[in-house]
């Protein structure tokens, strides 16, 4: 007899990791066992998108059991949503995957993490910083999350390790993948001092999409985001989207006068991100509720400085029942809605709020660019997470050169 972690794991190959249509499934039918029954016998698939169709008539049990053979071989270890060990902070948030795959101790996702990202290529300035502030934060007790890059992400790594602290590295592609090339082979050293997750199949390759789907991971299981240095456009604002739309808090590292190189962060200062000058800016934001964690020390107790609230956006929407539910049908032949309403349609229709706006733009459009997108819509800086949830929603995909449209 199969097990709910069974039915997970089949759920996961399915559809695939990071695809968020697979919760809309699991609300349907009320229950992650109800949704393999049904779908597995083709009971209902009136509300599955074109795109899944294949993957759940091909996907098997065969295929979990030997995806279990497989992680068992290459000393791979996983979890999934309903065990006891599944990262806490994780259910909180959009789209949380289905199963982890990792290395080392996903147990120190339990405790105080703060997620550290920033440029491939930062200045001495910023690398000096985020090997203090990592540093100290390690060492107190805080494990620092981050991407595996080059850059300020093995500078932040490092520096959680030589500290004697723990350390988590986000992957957007398999486990057993060498990325990136610099890091190729480091993967299980580094899981020594913490761990090393991610949400693929163990030889899975990265892409556009697996990296921004990444990122809503990374600032999910930190308490906040920590944005070392990056550009008007880096990549690392992409992380402190999500961490804004998850209601997670923000830090700064101070950016340098006229310098374009670290002005991405200013957009987020402005708005009420927590300006960092030494770990005590961090720790004093959850000495409370972690003070059994942190190990005692001065800097901790100091009083936080005087600073406006920033707007802490709390999990309303995007939670794991918020997926949009199936349409009902419609009680006349002769309603205004088409009858021919694709199943993309049938789910548009359901969005509210920016999503909503972001989505008739695009569609209006035709085809639109990141910017036009975000002055047609204002500037908000949660972009980048509803563009991301609308892609793995099946709605929207990206093209060359920061252009979008829809399905």
């Amino acid at each position: 007899m199969y097990t709910e972690r069974d039915y997970w794991m089949w759920l996961t190959v399915a559809f695939g990791p990071a695809n968020a249509r697979k919760w809309n499934a699991v609300s349907h039918y009320g229950s992650v066992e109800a949704a393999y029954e049904a779908l597995n016998e083709r009971r209902d698939m009136s509300h599955v998108l074109p795109q899944d169709i294949q993957g759940i008539r091909t996907a098997c049990m065969e295929q979990v059991e030997d995806l279990i053979n497989y992680c068992g071989g290459s000393g791979i270890k996983y979890t999934v949503y309903g065990d006891d060990d599944y990262p806490q902070r994780l259910k909180e948030i959009y789209n949380p995957p289905t199963m982890l795959f990792y290395y080392g101790d996903i147990s120190v996702l339990d405790g105080p993490v703060i997620s550290a990202v920033g440029t491939r290529k930062p200045e001495k300035y910023f690398v000096e910083a985020a090997e203090k502030i990592c540093a100290g934060l390690a060492a107190r007790g805080v494990a620092i999350a981050s991407g595996f890059a080059v850059g300020l992400d093995s500078v932040a790594h490092s520096a959680a390790i030589a500290a004697g602290g723990k350390t988590v590295a986000v992957l957007p592609c398999g486990i057993l993948h060498d990325y990136p090339p610099e890091n190729a082979g480091k993967h299980k050293m580094l899981a020594m001092h913490g761990a090393v997750i991610s949400e693929y199949f163990p030889n899975d390759p990265p892409s556009s999409l697996t990296f921004r789907a990444r990122n809503r991971i990374l600032s999910g299981i930190g308490l906040g985001t920590l944005v070392l240095q990056t550009g008007p456009k880096g990549g690392a604002l992409s992380t402190a989207s999500f961490a804004l739309s998850q209601g997670r808090d923000i830090f700064c590292i101070p950016p340098l006068m006229f310098d374009t190189a670290s002005a991405g962060v200013i957009p987020l200062l402005r708005d009420g991100a927590i300006p960092v000058f030494d770990i005590s800016d961090i720790l004093n934001e959850y000495d409370g509720d972690y003070k059994h964690k942190l190990p005692t020390e001065s800097a901790a107790k100091t009083p936080p400085k005087p600073r406006p609230a920033p707007p802490k956006k709390k999990q309303t929407e995007r939670t794991l029942g918020d997926i949009p539910p199936k349409d009902e049908e419609p009680a006349h032949a002769d309603e205004e809605k088409p009858a021919e309403k694709s199943p993309s349609d049938n789910i548009a229709a359901m969005l509210d709020g920016k999503k909503k706006e972001i989505y008739e733009l695009i569609r209006d459009n035709s085809e639109i660019h990141l910017d036009s997108i975000a002055v047609g819509i204002g500037d908000i800086n949660e972009l980048e997470a509803y563009l991301t949830e609308l892609e793995l929603e099946g709605l929207i995909r990206s093209l060359p050169g920061n252009r979008f449209t829809v399905n």
